[in-house]
């Protein structure tokens, strides 16, 4: 144009996923990326792709993420750990001390137990479609980070089989449709986390007194058979005691949840006792780190 001068930009660059979003941590990954809003790329990770991104992430499997600045985060939770830092709006973790404790604990165990241990999953994704049916999504009316890592894994790891479809149709049809309502979520103001509530929905308490009862059950024994170099836990599940192997990932885990505990004030440390306490669901978390020293570069070191 005349008497203007024109002065060309570089496209924006946005996020780019590499994995492979038929498994359950891609999908999580992805499906949390969108419900920021942000501009996400996703490429399948091949062998030759691995080898870089394995270099420049520090991790030998992704998903990877690399960011518009070209760095490339591993691991998925600290990769949802970093995108919630760094993009806080909208919030899929609540502020609140006792949500915000319930939503880690709720995350931990729809990532680390439920997709382990399927085979007593029946029951527990029954109870869990008919408190989604009386609340909406696992913290109530509004979606939290837990609530795509739970559709992730049903879209990925359940619902693919015929029969498994089948059954939670007729038992628990909330589950079927969470993932296309989490897509339908409407506008970023409709998903807001109000930051002062601070109350726990009726429904809940029941998949929390199961997760104290059996996940964080599995937590003690595991932190004790970490400190004691072991490999295996029997644990009595309901079914009979039952050999389970020591994860130093719900380890590391429980110190993140633990630590974030620790720099609450005493007034908010006691009202998530007050709340987790009835239902099992605080032991676990006030036991000392059995992992003593972490790796420097590690992201999920504090």
């Amino acid at each position: 144009m005349s008497g203007s001068l024109q002065i060309a930009t570089a496209p924006e660059r946005g996020y780019t996923l590499y994995g492979d979003l038929r498994g359950r941590e891609a999908a999580g990954l992805a499906s949390v990326l969108v419900a920021k809003g942000l501009r996400v790329e996703f490429v399948e990770e091949t062998a030759s792709l691995s080898l870089v991104l394995a270099a420049r992430g520090g991790r030998d499997s992704g998903p990877y993420l690399r960011t518009p600045e070209g760095f490339v985060l591993a691991e998925s939770h600290a990769i949802l750990e970093w995108v919630e830092v760094t993009h806080p709006e909208p919030a899929l973790v609540p502020l609140s001390p006792v949500r915000r404790t319930v939503a880690r604990v709720l995350e931990d165990w729809v990532e680390l137990w439920l997709p382990n241990w399927p085979r007593r999953s029946w029951n527990t994704l029954e109870r869990i479609g008919a408190h989604l049916e009386a609340a909406g999504f696992l913290m109530g009316r509004v979606p939290i980070r837990a609530d795509w890592l739970l559709a992730a894994w049903l879209e990925t790891e359940v619902l693919t089989h015929a029969h498994a479809r089948e059954h939670l149709s007729r038992h628990a049809p909330r589950l079927i449709s969470l993932g296309e309502d989490l897509l339908g979520v409407g506008d970023r103001k409709s998903r807001e986390i109000v930051a002062g509530d601070d109350a726990l929905p009726i429904s809940l308490l029941g998949i929390l007194e199961e997760l104290g009862a059996d996940y964080h059950q599995y937590l003690v024994l595991n932190h004790h058979a970490l400190k004691d170099r072991e490999d295996e836990v029997s644990i009595d599940l309901g079914l009979g005691k039952t050999p389970l192997p020591v994860q130093e990932a719900c380890e590391l885990r429980r110190i993140e949840n633990g630590r974030e505990l620790a720099l609450l004030d005493r007034k908010a440390r006691r009202r998530v006792a007050e709340a987790l306490e009835p239902m099992r669901a605080w032991h676990a978390l006030t036991l000392p780190p059995a992992v003593e020293a972490l790796d420097p570069g590690d992201p999920r070191s504090l």
